[in-house]
Formats: C-alpha cells, sequence, structure tokens
C-alpha cells in the first residue's frame, strides 16, 4: 500500500493558556476549562487519553467496532495537535507516547509530531520530547509583529518565537512553522499586516533555515472574536489585492531558496513534506484520541467509509473514560458513548472528496493511487466534465497540477466536487 495511504494517528489536546481572538478549532482557555488550569484536569484528562487509546487497541483486536468503522492497529505518523500541547508537563507527553507505542504498532521511522506554543517551550520539554521518540515539532509563531499577536490574542512575544524556534533546533531537524498572513488592522489599537511584515516571515525561515512553514490567510469564523469585531465594523481589512501579493511575495522568497510548495499553504525543502498532513490530502485513514478528536476509518460494507467525533466536552470525554479505578489501563467490555458519526462516505461521494482535497496539492489528485483506491477506477473518465472545464479555465495543467491562476481560485476548483 502506498505509504501515504496507510493509517495516520491524531491526539488532541484541547487546553491552552488563552484562546486565541481567531480560533474556532475545540480547545479551552484556563478560564474555560471545567476545573480552571492546573495539574489536576491534566492528569484526569491524560489518563482518559490513555484509557481510550486501550479501547481503540481492543477495537483493532477484533472486540467491537467504533461508530461501525474498522480500527486499524499499525500506524506511520503520529500528530499530537490542539490547543497547546506543549503547554503540559513533559510527563504527560512522553507517557503518552510510551503509551501508544505500547498498544498500537508505531512502525519504525514513523513520523511523529507535537505542536507547540512559543511561550511554553522550554529545554526540558524539548529534550524530553525528543527523547521521547518525537521527531518532529511544529510551532506556531503567526507574527513577528508584537502589536499584531496581541490583536491575534497569541501569549508571546516576537523574540520569545525567535528564542522558540533557536532552542528547538537544538533538538528537531524536522520543524515546521506556521504564519498567517492578511492579518486586519483593529481600530484604534493596531495597524494592517504590510508586504513588510510578510517579507519579515519569509526572512525568518530562511535565516533560520527552517524546512517547513505552513503560511495561511486570516479568516474570520464565527463565535471569535474577531468575527464580532469584524461585524461591529472594527477591522481594517486587508485588500484582496494586497493580499495575494503577500501571498506571492512569500512564495517567491522561499522559492528563490530552495523551498517547493507542495499545497496551497504549505512550502518545504526536499523531503520534509508532512507525511500526516498528506495523509488527510490523498483521501487515507486516519484515527483521532481526545475529546473532539475526528476519526476517518472503512467500514465493514465494501467501500463505504465513516467520519466521526468524539464529543467536543473534557468532563464528558473524561467520564467516559474514567475507569473506577482511576487508574489507566482498565479494559471496558463496551464503548462509552462518547462519539458521533458526521457522515458515512459511500464509494462515490469518497471519489468526490479524493479529487476536493486531491486539488490542495500543487501536484493534484493522483490518477495512479486514486485507481487503487477505487478498484481500478480512472479518474479521468468519472471526472472527465469537471477536469475538462478545470483546464479550460487555466486553472490546472494537462497533468492535473495546479495553475498559479489555480492557486487563487482554490474555492471554486473545490466547489466542483462538492
Amino acid at each position: 500500500m502506498n505509504n501515504i495511504q496507510k493509517p495516520g494517528l491524531y491526539i488532541h489536546i484541547p487546553f491552552c493558556v488563552k484562546k486565541c481572538n481567531y480560533c474556532d478549532f475545540f480547545s479551552l482557555g484556563a478560564n474555560d476549562s471545567p476545573c480552571g488550569k492546573g495539574s489536576d484536569i491534566y492528569d484526569s484528562y491524560f489518563i482518559a487519553l490513555l484509557n481510550e487509546a486501550d479501547y481503540i487497541s481492543g477495537c483493532a483486536h477484533g472486540r467491537t467496532l467504533r461508530c461501525g468503522a474498522l480500527t486499524p492497529a499499525a500506524y506511520d505518523t503520529v500528530y499530537i495537535g490542539g490547543g497547546t500541547p506543549s503547554l503540559l508537563p513533559h510527563k504527560n507527553i512522553t507517557e503518552l507516547i510510551h503509551k501508544l507505542r505500547c498498544v498500537f504498532d508505531i512502525s519504525d521511522g514513523a513520523e511523529i509530531t507535537v505542536e507547540a506554543n512559543p511561550g511554553t517551550l522550554t529545554d526540558d520539554k524539548l529534550k524530553a520530547y525528543r527523547e521521547a521518540g518525537i521527531n518532529r515539532i511544529s510551532i506556531g509563531v503567526q507574527s513577528l509583529n508584537d502589536a499584531q499577536l496581541r490583536f491575534l490574542g497569541r501569549i508571546h512575544t516576537s523574540k520569545e518565537a525567535e528564542e522558540a524556534v533557536a532552542l528547538a533546533k537544538r533538538y528537531f531537524d524536522n520543524i515546521n512553522v506556521d504564519f498567517i498572513f492578511g492579518i486586519p488592522g483593529l481600530y484604534g489599537i493596531s495597524l494592517a499586516e504590510t508586504l513588510m511584515n510578510v517579507r519579515d516571515k519569509a526572512s525568518f525561515v530562511i535565516d533560520n533555515e527552517i524546512p517547513h512553514v505552513s503560511f495561511y490567510s486570516l479568516i474570520t469564523e464565527p463565535g471569535t472574536p474577531l468575527y464580532s469585531w469584524d461585524n461591529a465594523g472594527r477591522l481594517d481589512r486587508v485588500e484582496d489585492e494586497l493580499e495575494r501579493e503577500m501571498y506571492y511575495e512569500f512564495s517567491d522568497m522561499l522559492k528563490a531558496r530552495g523551498f517547493g510548495q507542495y499545497e496551497i499553504s504549505n512550502f518545504v525543502l526536499p523531503g520534509f513534506e508532512s507525511r500526516h498532513n498528506l495523509k488527510y490530502w490523498s483521501g487515507a485513514p486516519y484515527t483521532g484520541i481526545g475529546a473532539g478528536a475526528v476519526s476517518f476509518l472503512p467500514a465493514p460494507d465494501d467501500g463505504q467509509f465513516v467520519r466521526f467525533r468524539n464529543v467536543p466536552d473534557v468532563s464528558a470525554y473524561i467520564n467516559a473514560y474514567a475507569p473506577a479505578s482511576n487508574k489507566a489501563g482498565d479494559i471496558y467490555s463496551e464503548k462509552p458513548v462518547v462519539s458521533e458519526i458526521q457522515e458515512i462516505l459511500d464509494v462515490n461521494a469518497r471519489k468526490k472528496e479524493y479529487m476536493m482535497l486531491g486539488f490542495r496539492k500543487t501536484k493534484g489528485p493522483d490518477p495512479e493511487l486514486y485507481s487503487h483506491l477505487f478498484g481500478g477506477a480512472l479518474l479521468r473518465d468519472d471526472f472527465a466534465g469537471e477536469i475538462e472545464e478545470l483546464i479550460k479555465k487555466g486553472y490546472v495543467h494537462d497533468d492535473l497540477s495546479l495553475t498559479q491562476k489555480g492557486l487563487d481560485m482554490g474555492n471554486e476548483i473545490f466547489m466542483k466536487f462538492v
């Protein structure tokens, strides 16, 4: 099986010092946590994580199914995300890695990633991560401008970001940094992002020899402070034309220094692509552990997949996986009611999703992998009309790779396959 079609394992750590002003992921600031901030809630949550891992391992070995899905036992990528995993004591993360290796078949050479906030990283944590077998770290820098960081609700300064990256380089070769661009201003408080800010971000990546960078346009999501400020007319937005200029300025600066672009928002030096994220963009199965974590797994019915989500509620999740003994390792005879099915995809729905996600990659969807996944079906036959239209509009080349115009029209491309 193609490596990107082997299952991935995702672990969700929902805790943060505070929730960022733009974030709509399931995460909790200290004031939002059911027991506040501190080791008690963290330890209880990690006991639940370890017990869910035990439960899933049992499913994989034939005891039962999760939401009607076949649960794999072997993985070649592990991604610990959040939230802010680096907020927690490193003993929690190292114990988690040990548990995952005990109950699952984590392949030799597996990519194991942990997300981190510059305001919570220490030398001790980084050293412990590396010794536990974590070999990739993703650092949420977002901006190098302190006023913009405050506007975004980040807990760190630009100096702390620089120090965190320097510290991470002592232990890790495989480092990603996240940046946001097109950051608006807040009238009377901060200025909108400039092209110079974006050049500073590119220079930071180049000067620090960071091999992978994610570069995302800021989106105002419902339910966030940013969304409320936008509705109140308080945001000084970056014009669309300038935002696209920012995107291409960043891209051009990196490409001139040997970076490739393998996904709409991701740039990389050769050999440092995110193997875990490639699974999401290539229709591979993945298992999610933790409150709010999503799984995408095959169903017993031939060709069907199930997408389901653990309840996004820390208290409910802890209660569901808290054994009477309150010790990790108890085995459940029945599945705790903690997951809900989001959708069941038949073969035709999976084909459309494969195409939509595949066009996030600059190379486009892989016809050979498509044929492998769907019993010899030919991508160019199944979607002949859609492909012809995309080529005619100049969004994709004949080999299905994205054109520069296609990079700008991603949403229109995706809608062809919804």
